[in-house]
């Protein structure tokens, strides 16, 4: 059985509980990777990867878990390595919250574990085909949101914002390498020393992740915001949406991430993970 219809059976449970009370909100998302038209050319496949679901935690709070991964494009299998850690990711995240556990200690020492995890794996898998660990090279971002704060997880370049109020706030700026053009990864030996995580104690209404494909037309690198007309007009179109995920939300931003309008400002991957609660 989907997580998708698990959530839409808790929010049925959910409303008819709260038929006398307040308004619950409740989570709206969809996400899109598209491939870029250089990977196309060169019938090369989609490197980006993205996955989201809504949990529900041992108190009936719903925990919205979203996370956008870019394989590196100088690694032959990095297509695969982005799927395997958005997957395994949700998988683990899903487990943890299972089994009672809360968002805010996700930011303490989950994070450098399930790296471990992770990376064994990737280097299991690698082994068994004669390549090096470093041919699954992928970035990773993930926001993991309760109904009173939010984790966010961010090696590599990408961008996540989010939204308090009216405004709008990015949460980590995309890292850059050593060198020109470079990023951290995944499969790196130190990748969970140099990963940001970052615990905000406060109820979020809406958040976008995004990797590099998009990161330079949705990011004002002049004032360090994010740009408001770029996101607005998306958020809008959501809100009114039915709760749970949204196919026709993920069809609507395959679509865009693949219009021409969009081709002609890059050629890079892009992927796009829009939730709102509003």
């Amino acid at each position: 059985m989907s997580s998708e219809f698990l959530s839409f059976k808790v929010y049925d449970d959910l409303n008819r509980r709260a038929a006398d009370g307040p308004l619950l909100f409740m989570w709206k998302y969809g996400f899109s990777s598209a491939i870029g038209t250089a990977h196309a050319r060169a019938s090369v496949p989609v490197q980006d990867a993205s996955r989201a679901t809504v949990l529900m935690d041992s108190n009936g709070a719903e925990i919205l878990v979203a996370v956008v991964s870019d394989g590196a494009g100088s690694a032959a299998l990095s297509h695969i390595g982005a799927q395997q850690a958005c997957e395994l990711w949700l998988e683990a995240v899903r487990t943890y919250v299972a089994a009672g556990g809360r968002v805010a200690p996700l930011a303490q020492d989950f994070l450098p574990r399930w790296i471990e995890a992770f990376q064994q794996q990737i280097e299991s898998t690698a082994r068994a085909s004669g390549l090096e660990i470093e041919e699954y090279a992928c970035t990773f971002l993930s926001a993991v949101i309760a109904p009173d704060c939010a984790a966010y997880f961010q090696l590599g370049d990408g961008a996540m914002i989010e939204a308090v109020g009216p405004d709008w706030n990015v949460v980590c700026w995309p890292q850059q390498g050593e060198y020109a053009n470079t990023t951290h990864f995944l499969t790196e030996a130190d990748a969970a020393q140099k990963c940001f995580v970052e615990l905000r104690n406060h109820s979020v209404d809406e958040v976008a992740l995004f990797t590099d494909g998009i990161q330079n037309l949705v990011l004002d690198y002049r004032t360090r915001t994010a740009h408001a007309p770029f996101f607005e007009p998306l958020f809008a179109w959501v809100r009114p949406r039915a709760t749970g995920y949204s196919a026709e939300l993920s069809e609507a931003l395959s679509v865009y991430l693949n219009s021409a309008k969009m081709n002609a400002r890059t050629d890079d991957d892009k992927t796009l993970v829009l939730a709102t609660r509003r």
